[in-house]
């Protein structure tokens, strides 16, 4: 299984909150028999425990605003509650998978941000950190690694990760195509639509105009991150169609694509 090239693919959104869906992404990925490590995110529950918490959280440029006194609640929400519901999804689908966080290994050198509280963001051109080793592991034995965003920064503290940057992160390290499935089947233009095949340097140019905002701003950061360092391909893609979910993995050009 391992001798195809590895797919670092990340989803959050609606998805997590749609059993259905989650379903049939699932099983795409048990189709495609191509190994794949799963990156989430988990706003929506995250929103709602924060709230049931009386909390308050914000978002800036995409990314959220992490108080010292929110990450018990973030951490229990994405390590824990979606973390394992996807676990449980994916061993319905037939795959053996294994429920993770940035922090077991860990997986990546973090920097924390300050002006965004307990957030952190991959190091540039850090080593290879013993989680990665794990995941080559659990990879090379036939099993299916699902990593939470919560990881560790360089006090040793735990802090939230936003989800596209750690699957850049994972696949920069792993030497791994990056795909990052969305709610909408690819980036859109001013008129709403579909942008394609671009290259590395049409997607730097891209990310300066204004219909590029708040999450997508952040993907499109993440791919082009993960496109310069590992010199492969990256796409951003819909997770809403399963056979485009299949074809995307196996190396089909859908959704947009940057090539390098």
């Amino acid at each position: 299984m391992t001798s195809a090239v590895i797919k670092v693919a990340k989803v959050g959104g609606a998805i997590l909150d749609n059993p259905q869906a989650l379903a049939a992404f699932l099983q795409a990925i048990a189709v495609s028999q191509v190994p794949v490590v799963l990156v989430h995110g988990g706003g929506t529950t995250v929103d709602q425990q924060l709230q049931q918490a009386g909390f308050i959280s914000e978002k800036v440029n995409g990314q959220r605003v992490t108080a010292v006194e929110h990450m018990p609640i973030i951490t229990g929400a994405l390590a824990g509650t979606t973390n394992k519901k996807i676990v449980a999804a994916a061993h319905g689908a037939g795959l053996k998978a294994v429920g993770l966080s940035l922090a077991d290994g860990p997986m990546c050198a973090l920097k924390r941000v300050a002006a965004l509280g307990c957030v952190g963001v991959p190091m540039a051109n850090a080593e290879k950190l013993p989680g990665v080793e794990l995941l080559q592991l659990l990879l090379s034995s036939g099993f299916f690694p699902i990593v939470s965003s919560i990881g560790l920064d360089q006090d040793q503290t735990l802090c939230n990760v936003n989800a596209d940057y750690a699957a850049a992160a994972i696949a920069m390290a792993l030497n791994a195509e990056l795909l990052l499935f969305s709610d909408v089947p690819a980036i859109l233009d001013g008129h709403n639509n579909p942008i394609n095949e671009i290259s590395l340097a049409e997607a730097r140019l891209l990310l300066s105009q204004p219909f590029i905002q708040g999450g997508m701003q952040v993907k499109l950061k993440a791919a082009i991150l993960a496109a310069e360092r590992s010199r492969r391909s990256t796409a951003i893609a819909g997770w809403a169609d399963a056979q485009t979910v299949v074809a995307v993995l196996q190396g089909e050009c859908l959704g947009t694509h940057i090539r390098v």
